[in-house]
């Protein structure tokens, strides 16, 4: 009988996701200013540690330590000769640690550059480093891939044709960070929702959704407005509100856990299929989210 596939999960129940990542690697000790992505091979104690704690809280699938693992973002640490060790160090660890029956994303996050006219580099030059990307995180056994946090909707899909570069029969799934406007929900480059929805439809993801900068309570409206436009599977991982300094200056988020667990009931209702957490939650949030969705129905 062949393996069950995320996809297969989705079908039959609301899956549940990880929360941050880079917030959790800082309280185990990673220095400011250092390349998450050099953990995997300096530090891999401490992030296998962070993904046996989202795995132990409930996640049906965690993300890989690769948000920034791309040529153009590795560049800034001058680690881009290390790109393909410390993705797939990044995937390698997760495989040592999941449990049966759970699923690894292979986490693409944006390159923080801009393409022309903006900036200097083209489709094709993102599409060359996501493939590079994609391909490592295969090779250390993803089960799916995730391109998240996308501001540009030009990038997002040249990321989706360099990570089907890399395997064509692997899911690639998208999803794309948000701020709410008085007239709705944009990227920072100006794509609407409605603009997203259509390319990937076009461009035939299997699942889409949202993740970051919004508080729960917004990604629940921007769900309902996601669910109205499209019958695919929707992604939802909202922050803990916004990041900000204590009186210790100590990270912390402005949405507390009370109030960012009482809009998951209404995200899961509007639509989401797949929820979990951005920046700012841990795995407490996850252990909670857990209760929740075994009892909400859409």
């Amino acid at each position: 009988m062949a393996q069950a596939t995320i996809l297969d999960l989705i079908r039959q129940r609301t899956v549940l996701l990880d929360g941050g990542l880079g917030t959790e690697l800082m309280k185990r000790g990673l220095p400011q200013g250092m390349c998450p992505e050099l953990w995997n091979v300096k530090n891999p104690d401490a992030v296998q540690d962070v993904y046996r704690s989202y795995f132990e809280a409930g996640s049906d699938a965690i993300v890989t330590n690769s948000f920034g693992g791309s040529k153009i973002k590795l560049a800034a640490y001058g680690l881009v000769d290390q790109c393909h060790e410390l993705n797939f160090a990044a995937a390698k660890l997760a495989q040592d640690v999941k449990p049966k029956g759970r699923f690894i994303g292979g986490s693409l996050g944006p390159t923080g550059k801009f393409l022309q006219p903006q900036g200097e580099f083209t489709e094709a030059d993102f599409e060359q480093v996501f493939a590079v990307q994609a391909k490592a995180l295969i090779m250390g056994k993803v089960d799916f891939l995730l391109i998240e946090t996308m501001f540009d909707l030009r990038e997002a899909l040249s990321a989706l044709r360099g990570a089907r570069q890399a395997a064509s029969s692997m899911p690639v799934f998208v999803t794309m960070t948000f701020d709410r406007k008085p007239r709705g929900f944009f990227t920072l480059m100006g794509d609407s929702v409605v603009a997203c929805i259509d390319a990937f439809e076009e461009n035939k993801v299997p699942v889409i959704g949202t993740n970051c900068t919004l508080t729960s309570q917004d990604m629940a409206d921007l769900i309902k407005e996601m669910r109205s436009r499209t019958s695919l599977p929707l992604i939802a991982q909202p922050n803990a509100g916004q990041p900000g300094l204590s009186d210790s200056h100590e990270l912390i988020y402005s949405q507390g856990i009370e109030e960012y667990i009482g809009h998951i009931p209404r995200l899961i209702e509007n639509g989401a299929n797949l929820i979990g957490g951005c920046c700012g939650t841990t795995p407490e949030y996850i252990w909670r989210m857990a209760d929740i969705v075994k009892t909400v129905k859409k």
